[in-house]
């Protein structure tokens, strides 16, 4: 699950950061944006840590045995 989970929470991330900043930089006179952008980078975040534990755990090492 977390193979195909963790790139779907990247791209999420990153669309919702970038929707955040458009925000921001549309209507500057409320702060509304900046908390879209925020958990946009939060979720991103998310992801890379979610993609990290994911490769640690399913990654397997064939040792060659020593004589």
């Amino acid at each position: 699950m977390g193979r195909w989970l963790a790139p779907l929470m990247g791209v999420v991330g990153l669309l919702t950061l970038v929707a955040g900043m458009v925000w921001v930089e549309l209507d500057k006179g409320s702060m509304g944006g900046v908390g879209v952008a925020g958990s946009g980078l939060a979720v991103l975040v998310l992801a890379v840590v979610l993609a990290v534990g994911v490769e640690l755990v399913t990654r397997h090492r064939h040792a060659v045995p020593r004589r």
